[in-house]
């Protein structure tokens, strides 16, 4: 089931790897879950100061379940997680394109500190 939800909505169950991270789950019920969260605890990441930083890993909430505030849950449980493990703060990532997870992030007090574009290049 913790694959299942990255995977209906990604096309890839990768996104989580529960041996090097932290997990909290919404069970949906009927042996479904409807929600996962991930997080870890980083050395550092990306637009922030703070060492070491609890970061979000992957955040997913079945389709049909979202505008539930089972997101905001999840959300908290990380949070409460990263307080209890002396991280101070609490970052994450989204897809530029990803319209609804960075409207999630937003309204749930994350703020923007920087925009990175990835490139690759075939050495072959």
């Amino acid at each position: 089931e913790i694959r299942r939800l990255p995977k209906a909505q990604f096309g890839s169950a990768d996104a989580i790897s529960p041996w090097d991270e932290q997990l909290f789950v919404c069970d949906g019920g009927s042996g479904r879950l409807c929600g996962v969260i991930s997080v870890s605890a980083r050395p550092w990441t990306e637009g922030s100061d703070a060492q070491p930083v609890a970061h979000v890993e992957a955040w997913f909430v079945d389709r049909r379940a979202r505008r539930q505030g089972i997101g905001a849950r999840l959300m908290r449980a990380a949070e409460h997680w990263a307080c209890l493990n002396g991280l101070t703060e609490i970052c994450s990532d989204a897809e530029v394109g990803n319209q609804a997870s960075l409207a999630a992030h937003q309204q749930l007090g994350f703020e923007p500190t920087l925009r990175l574009q990835y490139f690759r290049k075939s050495l072959g």
